[in-house]
């Protein structure tokens, strides 16, 4: 009699097989004595297009949205069909008596076992393999600990309706949004998904924030005052309405005062300063890791996600693809044996700090990092007991942050001095602000990314911080006023988003929902999740929404136009995703059947199709505008657009997504300049410099 046991991936199959003392090295699989550990290659099987339920749904038509499956019907992906014929074989074997998940344990996992299961006609009954650590210590006590595959129908039911609704938005959706947009003179496909959309949308709104924005001058006025211990500067500042207003909105205002001010003598009116302690950070899930990689490194969050896969299966690190910043009570306890491995590791750096520790042991780590019902399905990020010896570049960048935050959870707060000084030149005030770390604490093991150039920490509190050194004054002491300045500013446009502020969005993407329960799902989850959302950027990136330029992320006009020609509210907030992550969550716990969860999607997904149908332009309207030539570069045709009362020409950019062929011109389309050496239409780019569009010299 034999058991198979499925791994999602080939390093993770060969990773138990070995823990196991299951000895091979089978391309496909790895045959045992009485276990034989196979695995699939990600997903194996994927749902069917609409016309392989119809073929006259080839061509897509408003009139045959929306199509609802019944029931789902899938087939092997192609290019891993082989894999999947070795798997399907294995586990309708007549010796074969029960079939072993253990592919990642949370949702996509679940569902990649069960597509493979159900699609192959398999029957056997299935144990559930769960870990959040491939070390063989970890690998030996999850497989001793396995439940029938029944304990997890919630999981399971609620992967099959998350997967069957994004299908049905996005095969629904995307059909109907796309015919819309080309009645009105679009080109192409505008694809629209239940994450993917409302995720462009936050790059949308942020552009139109920055275009739309008009900047302000205002002025500011500086004192610089010498006291006995030394001078300081100091910020004119009112309170207006319980709120310091520190800025004149005119300048003669500024000079005015400034002039009045001249020579007069300062007084300190208050010499306030309080410590300010702050805790160590939370230990790192996917999605914090991915922020701070690529505000650190420049990582993008797919090559995050891939190093961090690839330091979990060279089992240095846990199961990356978390949402917990927290351990259990149980993972706390082996706390030990992964400060000994970074002991035992190649970064020296972190040595000391390991010695600090070893002087008060032993270490336990406190309640803020351990917390049982923080964790669902994976505790936090943290090295194992495995010591990293021959890490290079990313791996080893990527291993030194975790395991910096893992160590750091052991420190004390991070204390700081903060003192303000206000002084007044007769009844004016002047505030001045300044910081004093007193004690690094865990910011020596784990150091922010945006610190002063030079940090220095007196122990005693005795040395101020370079940049921010202030002298000893006294309340009622009296200064010279030795230079008074009219600084001018202006008001900055919000900053275009990075790749980790997209993170960021997208995981807190919840918090304005007005509903307790919509809130609570997407506490954790927000758009996507920590294993999809490194994924939902590449497809905006692919489908040419948006485009990456160094570490920003800035939608394309096409980005712009999809969104902006959006009515169906639903399809481009949050709130959507926060009604079926509560209903996947409810499900998983058994609150709620699938057919019932299901049956309020097809409903919803058909209302969609409707508002966007609603919205389609009748007769010769074209959103796009008309049609006033083809484009030198790609072949697309070429559209007359407007934009705040002036005229451009665009690319549709049908024939190449990454065309961004545009110039100015009047209201026939012609341009407004022409290049000198080819005649060419000249367009100016944002730093107001001019490119011939098709000689591409300089105009």
């Amino acid at each position: 009699m034999t058991r198979i046991i499925i791994s999602e991936k080939p390093s993770m199959g060969r990773a138990i097989a070995s823990a196991l003392g299951i000895l091979g090295k089978g391309r496909s699989f790895i045959q045992g004595k009485d276990v034989i550990v196979t695995w699939c290659v990600g997903h194996l099987v994927t749902a069917i297009d609409p016309e392989g339920y119809d073929p006259g749904l080839k061509s897509w038509k408003l009139d045959t949205v929306p199509f609802f499956p019944e029931p789902f019907r899938y087939a092997p992906i192609v290019a891993t069909r082989d894999q999947y014929e070795v798997v399907a074989k294995l586990i309708t074997r007549d010796d074969v008596v029960d079939v072993v998940n253990a592919t990642d344990a949370g949702r996509e996992g679940e569902l990649i076992f069960d597509l493979v299961y159900r699609l192959s006609g398999c029957t056997k009954p299935v144990k559930r393999f769960w870990t959040s650590s491939l070390t063989d210590n970890a690998i030996r006590e999850a497989y001793a600990r396995m439940k029938p595959g029944d304990a997890y129908h919630g999981l399971r039911d609620a992967a099959r309706s998350r997967q069957e609704s994004d299908w049905l938005v996005g095969i629904n959706c995307t059909r109907a949004q796309t015919l819309v947009m080309q009645r009105a003179g679009g080109q192409g496909v505008y694809s629209i998904g239940r994450v993917q959309t409302p995720t462009l949308a936050l790059l949308v709104n942020r552009e139109l924030e920055i275009r739309n924005f008009v900047p302000k001058n205002f002025w500011t006025l500086i004192a610089k005052f010498q006291a006995e211990a030394g001078s300081y500067k100091g910020r004119w500042f009112q309170k207006i309405e319980g709120k310091d207003q520190d800025r004149f909105d005119q300048e003669d205002d500024a000079k005015a005062l400034a002039n009045s001010l001249a020579g007069l003598p300062g007084k300190v009116a208050s010499v306030t300063s309080r410590t300010e302690k702050k805790k160590p950070e939370l230990l790192y899930d996917l999605t914090n890791l991915q922020k701070e990689s690529n505000k650190r490194f420049g990582f993008t969050a797919e090559h995050t996600l891939e190093v961090a896969q690839e330091l979990y299966e060279a089992k240095l690190i846990s199961y990356p693809r978390t949402n917990s910043r927290y351990l259990t009570q149980a993972d706390a306890q082996k706390a030990a044996t992964w400060i000994k491995a970074i002991a035992q590791g190649q970064i020296a750096e972190l040595q000391p700090f390991v010695a600090d520790l070893r002087k008060r042991w032993p270490v336990v780590l406190s309640n803020r990092f351990v917390n049982d019902n923080e964790v669902e399905d994976h505790s936090a990020l943290v090295p194992t007991e495995n010591p990293a010896t021959n890490l290079q570049g990313d791996r080893l960048k990527l291993y030194d942050l975790i395991a910096r935050r893992f160590l750091a959870a052991f420190f004390p707060d991070r204390i700081e001095g903060k003192t303000t000084i206000i002084t007044r030149i007769g009844k004016e005030s002047f505030k001045t602000t300044g910081t004093v770390v007193q004690d690094l604490g865990y910011s020596a093991v784990d150091p922010p990314h945006s610190r002063p150039k030079k940090e220095k920490a007196d122990m005693q509190g005795t040395e101020a911080d370079e940049d921010f050194g202030l002298p000893v004054v006294v309340k009622a002491e009296d200064v010279d006023t030795t230079e008074l300045v009219c600084r001018a500013g202006k008001t900055s446009p919000p900053k275009s988003l990075t790749e980790g502020d997209l993170l960021g969005a997208m995981q807190s993407a919840g918090k304005e929902l007005t509903d307790e329960e919509q809130k609570g799902a997407m506490k954790d989850c927000g758009l996507g999740t920590p294993a999809t959302r490194a994924n939902i950027i590449e497809t905006l990136l692919k489908r040419g929404y948006v485009e990456r330029t160094r570490n920003i992320l800035q939608p394309t006009s096409k980005g712009i136009e999809l969104i902006q020609s959006i009515r169906a509210e639903n399809l481009i907030s949050p709130k959507m995703t926060g009604e079926w992550e509560a209903g996947l969550e409810r499900m998983r716990r058994g609150e709620v059947q699938r057919d019932e969860f299901m049956n309020g999607i097809r409903t919803f997904v058909t209302e969609l199709v409707a508002q966007i149908k609603q919205h389609a332009p009748q007769g010769n309207r074209r959103m796009f505008g008309p049609v006033v030539g083809t484009c030198s570069r790609c072949g697309s045709n070429l559209h007359l657009r407007d934009w705040q009362g002036k005229y451009y020409v665009k690319c549709a950019a049908s024939a190449d997504i990454a065309c961004k062929v545009s110039y100015d011109s009047d209201s026939k389309g012609k341009p407004l300049e022409n290049c000198r050496f080819c005649q060419g239409p000249v367009r100016t780019d944002r730093n107001g410099g001019k490119v011939c569009i098709q000689c591409r010299l300089s105009a």
